[in-house]
């Protein structure tokens, strides 16, 4: 279990040079439209018989690859002086977890 402190010194590319910043973790945001433009040109093709050309293969994702145990985060800077916000990966972790900062 990966633990981060609520408040952390980072580099602010607003300020140049190195203050308190705020971390928070980005939730995932909604899908935009509920079938995009190659989903529904894929669903009108898969219709009727014959061939379906690239879409008579199975998808990559069920035959060779295996799923991930684990998610990648994603965590937002808050500059605490200019109140920028900057974004920063976070390796592969189980379960993450923002302890406050003493």
């Amino acid at each position: 279990m990966a633990k981060m402190p609520s408040i952390i010194k980072a580099f602010c590319k607003s300020c140049r040079k190195h203050n308190d910043h705020e971390v928070k973790k980005v939730k995932p945001g909604r899908k935009r439209r509920q079938m995009s433009k190659g989903e529904r040109r894929g669903k009108r093709h898969k219709k009727g018989y014959g061939n379906k050309g690239r879409y008579s293969k199975r998808a990559i994702t069920q035959t060779s690859r295996a799923s991930k145990t684990s998610k990648k985060v994603d965590l937002k800077l808050v500059c605490k002086e200019c109140g920028k916000a900057f974004s920063r990966g976070y390796p592969r972790t189980k379960k993450f977890e923002i302890v406050r900062a003493l």
